[in-house]
């Protein structure tokens, strides 16, 4: 499965890649996040690799993030793997002005065993959950709306 979802951010760019690249920060842009460490690599480096404890759905997901590709402000690049599935999610950031930025996230996902079904059976999920994360960060970003709970 593959798609794109795009967001327009009203903050430079300079500001929307500190966010982005702040471990602190993502329980407040990534909905259901609890917690998050490097278990190899150096944090924010390419090849480094974070484990991501998630609660999406009133499941509690393992995920494991490595960093693919690291080329900021312009592109950022990470494969997100957990039981039954793999995704790579290539990230793209175009200063549109001064204050205006454009984020483009190019999303492809790989199934296997039960995730297989629930993306045959619900497919619009997956997308819907990144158009909420890209949400989310703009809400957070603009006006300090955090999605974190305790």
């Amino acid at each position: 499965m593959k798609y794109a979802t795009t967001i327009i951010i009203n903050k430079p760019i300079k500001e929307i890649i500190e966010a982005f690249e702040d471990p602190d920060l993502l329980p407040h842009w990534q909905r259901g996040l609890k917690r998050s460490r490097v278990i190899s690599g150096k944090n924010g480096e390419v090849g480094s690799k974070r484990k991501l404890y998630i609660n999406m759905e009133g499941q509690s997901i393992k995920m494991t993030e490595t960093i693919l590709k690291k080329d900021l402000p312009e592109e950022w690049h990470g494969k997100y793997s957990s039981k039954g599935m793999e995704s790579i999610q290539k990230n793209y950031f175009e200063s549109l002005s001064e204050n205006k930025t454009k984020w483009t996230s190019y999303s492809e996902f790989k199934f296997s065993g039960f995730m297989k079904l629930v993306s045959k059976i619900l497919p619009d999920i997956f997308k819907k959950r990144s158009i909420l994360v890209q949400q989310d960060f703009k809400a957070f970003i603009e006006d300090g709306k955090s999605v974190k709970t305790n």
